[in-house]
């Protein structure tokens, strides 16, 4: 666990205290703005977007007169060119680089697309498509992720949770163990914010939204006592990580479980909703009073 981890208002007033920092500097730094995106940069994602409701467009336009087979080929056209633009933009670097990850976004999501419509001509199940194409755009946000300061990032985080949900549809449908995958893939995607990656956050922040949500799913998935139980301790030890890493989406995502679940719990082993109400505070006094603690040693959660 880091220690005496301080705010940026904490160590300008230290640097200013100490001399490192003069007055105007320090005052200029606290009137900073916490995000800037340049125009170059809004531009650029807009212009992304621009190009791939054109592509949406033109795809439209060729189904209504086109078959299946003709289609599928212009988008694997339409996938090379859109990957060699956002190649050769990427290359060059600086503000065209930001064009080019957006460009890699619809390249892939044409990709995708091609590779589900190629699946459905030759009759493929529905699952199968889901689970192929998703897989495709997954290899490549992870080809991506190193080497791009956001997109890769971005295609992984999109095209993680279908892939999950491909598998559960056609290997274990409605079934206890099926919310757990999900915990797996928000596990995954953690896990993969722990490497040298662009928009770390956004990975951290829908893992742990993935495990949140399946481990209610699986507190009450059956009416017993064990699966509430295995509900609370993923959600548990997910607020502990976050509180060891210090990331406030990872702890405020398990603060948030840990308390629905607390209320599942307090249900099954309760009839009195009194009961019910002083167990939950208990629970919920215990985690501030933990809190406390760990603020005492010199820990900040950020």
């Amino acid at each position: 666990m880091a220690k005496n981890r301080k705010s940026t208002s904490a160590l300008i007033d230290e640097y200013e205290t100490s001399g490192k920092l003069t007055t105007e500097e320090a005052q200029a730094l606290r009137d900073s703005p916490h995000w800037v995106i340049p125009f170059s940069d809004i531009a650029s994602y807009l212009g992304g977007s621009v190009i791939f409701v054109g592509l949406v467009w033109i795809v439209v336009a060729l189904m209504q007169d086109m078959s299946q087979a003709t289609i599928d080929a212009a988008l694997f056209v339409a996938t090379g060119l859109t990957a060699f633009l956002s190649f050769t933009l990427i290359k060059k670097g600086g503000k065209l680089a930001t064009l080019g990850e957006s460009i890699a976004a619809v390249s892939t999501m044409t990709f995708a697309f091609a590779i589900g419509l190629l699946l459905d001509i030759f009759n493929v199940h529905d699952d199968y498509i889901l689970l192929i194409a998703s897989a495709a755009a997954l290899v490549i946000g992870i080809g991506l992720s190193t080497r791009t300061s956001f997109i890769g990032t971005i295609i992984i985080v999109a095209a993680t949770q279908p892939f999950m949900a491909a598998v559960i549809s056609e290997f274990i449908p409605d079934t206890p163990v099926a919310p757990l995958l999900f915990a797996i893939s928000g596990s995954a995607l953690i896990w993969f914010s722990l490497r040298n990656i662009g928009l770390r956050f956004i990975a951290r922040a829908a893992g742990a939204v993935s495990i949140l949500m399946a481990s209610i799913a699986f507190s009450t998935w059956d009416s017993n006592m064990w699966q509430p139980l295995v509900g609370f301790a993923i959600v548990g030890l997910l607020f502990i990580f976050g509180a060891n890493r210090m990331h406030l989406e990872i702890v405020a995502a398990g603060g948030l479980g840990v308390t629905i679940i607390t209320g599942i719990l307090a249900g099954q082993l309760f009839d009195s909703a009194l009961a019910q109400g002083i167990s939950v505070i208990g629970v919920g006094a215990l985690i501030v009073f933990t809190s406390i603690a760990i603020s005492r040693k010199g820990n900040a959660v950020t």
